[in-house]
Order: structure tokens, then C-alpha cells, then sequence
């Protein structure tokens, strides 16, 4: 159908500059009605005074009769009103039609973010899923030297490792959604580095994670899962979005009641105008650099969730010379 065809944005423009030059027509309409109207009671009421002799209208005598007066008071009152009620109703009708476009637009930009994540869910799915059955065909092979299977069957757990860690992040995407909550123990933050670090090295050969955490560091209460999950997603993507071997730098810092955790690194760096934004659930950054690399959009959505149900904060700045820096107190 034509409909179809026009951008929501030019219908919905187009509805909403009918709607407020009909609403301004009306008002002009209800202003001229008002202003014949007291021309009518006037008319009668000049009639009515009027000399006898037929010598013209005693406008003094007009002027002061309660007739007159209760006539213009009408007029000016109806006056105040078509303003006043005016500028109340065109003020309501543009705010509702200002959070209707601005719904309609959140809708369309949900819609594409929505079709970009499906497109790229597919795309995380079926890199690993055909890498898995090429290694699995290739072992079946006779007579294949030790070498080759002990390589074969080490990219299989990278990619079993890929898998897992997307289905973890999806699930917990869902669970944050139903009002996920934290379930705080003590965690030791230096060991749970270390470990993620040792996994993100097998699946990045080159990384160069540098750890600054102070030796006997106090456990954090916090839930283990929820932020081994936000660490592994700040730290993998510090290393997907910066050039192979760049360092990235991750201190951990003790403040009076709350712990902070700085990842820092080298890589392209976020626009101010899009600092916030890649909080958004499927958001993913424009530029072609990140279009390059892997993702679903949900890792920093799942991170900010994870640290506003601890009641912490996080904040994203800019890395001097280049790069980023994310910034956690929990």
C-alpha cells in the first residue's frame, strides 16, 4: 500500500502540523464569532437608546446603561477565555503530540536496533557452529597426525567457550528484566581477575590485560556471578575495540564505604554523543571500526544493570592519548 511507503516521521510531522493549524484556525473562528456577536448586542442596544426624533444614539446614555456594560464585560470575558483556553489546549495537544513522535521515533530506533541484533545473534551463532562441525568432520579423518587433533580439538573449546559465554549473556540479559537481584558474598576480586584474564587470553592470543590491585586486597561483597559477568564484558571489550597487543589497564581501588574499578584502553574511543547510548539494550556504535568487530549489543547494557541493581555506579571517559575508560564504584 502507498501508506506503507511514507516514512513515519514525514506521517507523523504531517499529523501533527494539521492538528495544530486546525486547532489554530478554530480559535481564530471562535475569536471572529465572539467579536460579531457583541457587534449584534451592541446594534440592538444602539436601537433601543436611540433619541427620539430620530437625531442618532446617545452613546454617553449607551455607554453607562447596565445592558452595555454587562455586553462588554461578556465580550472581554469571552475574549480571555478563547486565549487563555487556547493557549492551554494548543500547549496539551503539542506535548501529547510531542510524546507521541518521540514514542513513534523510540519505536522505529527499537525496531532497527531489534533487527541489527538478530542479524548479529545469527552471525555469533554461526561462526562457532560451522567452526565446530569443520573440526569435528576434520577429526574423524584416519590417520591424522597428534598435532593437528590437539590443535582441532583447541579452537573446539574456543569456540564451545564462545557459545557459552552468548548464551550466558543472553539469559541474563532476560533475567535482568524480571527484576533481577544481587545475592552478595564475599568475592576476591584479584583472583576473579586473574581468571578472567586467563580465559580471555586463549580466545585473544595477543592481549596485554595489565591487573593494579594491591596485594591481600579486602573481599567485596558483592554477587559473584553479576560481577565476574560485568568485568569479563568491560575487559573483552577493551580488547575487541583496541588494536592487537595494545595494553589494557584495569586498577581496582579501595574508597571509604565503595570499591572502584578502572578499565582503561587504547583503542577508537566513544563519541560524547554516543557515551550514553551504549548502555542501550542492542545498541551497537556506528562507526566502521565497531562494525568490524563481533557483538550483540547487550554486554554494556548488562553491565550498567548489573551495577545500578548493587546500587553503584558507572560512567564512560575518555582515554588520553586515545581509547577509553570505564569507570565503576560498587
Amino acid at each position: 500500500m502507498l501508506l506503507e511507503k511514507i516514512p513515519v516521521k514525514l506521517a507523523s510531522s504531517l499529523v501533527i502540523g494539521y492538528m495544530v493549524l486546525a486547532f489554530g484556525w478554530w480559535s481564530c473562528h471562535l475569536w471572529s464569532k465572539n467579536d460579531r456577536l457583541f457587534e449584534v448586542e451592541k446594534m440592538a442596544l444602539e436601537a433601543r437608546f436611540s433619541d427620539a426624533g430620530h437625531s442618532g444614539v446617545n452613546l454617553t446614555r449607551l455607554y453607562e446603561t447596565t445592558e452595555y456594560k454587562r455586553a462588554e464585560k461578556n465580550w472581554r470575558k469571552s475574549r480571555r477565555m478563547i486565549v487563555s483556553e487556547g493557549l492551554f489546549f494548543m500547549a496539551c495537544l503539542v506535548f501529547g503530540l510531542w510524546i507521541v513522535h518521540r514514542s513513534a521515533n523510540r519505536e522505529v530506533k527499537l525496531a532497527r536496533q531489534r533487527r541489527n541484533f538478530l542479524l548479529s545473534i545469527t552471525h555469533e551463532l554461526k561462526s562457532p557452529i560451522a567452526a565446530l562441525r569443520l573440526e569435528l568432520e576434520t577429526l574423524r579423518r584416519p590417520n591424522l597426525p597428534p598435532e593437528n587433533r590437539d590443535q582441532l580439538l583447541s579452537n573446539g573449546l574456543k569456540d564451545v567457550a564462545r557459545l557459552q559465554n552468548l548464551v550466558e549473556d543472553l539469559l541474563l540479559a532476560a533475567r535482568l528484566e524480571d527484576n533481577w537481584r544481587p545475592m552478595p558474598e564475599p568475592v576476591d576480586l584479584q583472583s576473579m581477575l586473574h581468571d578472567i584474564v586467563g580465559r580471555l587470553q586463549v580466545r585473544f592470543p595477543k592481549a596485554d590485560i595489565r591487573i593494579h590491585v594491591a596485594d591481600h586486597f579486602p573481599a567485596v561483597q558483592a554477587d559473584k556471578p553479576g560481577l565476574n559477568s560485568v568485568l569479563q564484558n568491560l575487559l573483552e571489550n577493551a580488547l575487541k575495540y583496541s588494536p592487537a597487543g595494545a595494553p589494557v589497564e584495569c586498577s581496582v581501588e579501595q574508597m571509604p564505604e565503595k570499591v572502584r574499578i578502572r578499565i582503561a584502553d587504547q583503542g577508537h574511543g566513544i563519541p560524547d554523543s554516543e557515551k550514553q547510548a551504549v548502555f542501550e539494550k542492542f545498541y551497537r556504535l556506528g562507526s566502521e571500526e565497531t562494525r568490524q568487530t563481533t557483538g550483540t549489543g547487550l554486554g554494556l547494557y548488562i553491565v550498567q544493570q548489573i551495577v545500578k541493581a548493587h546500587g553503584g555506579s558507572i560512567s564512560v571517559t575518555d582515554n588520553k592519548p586515545t581509547g577509553t575508560v570505564f569507570t565503576i564504584e560498587i
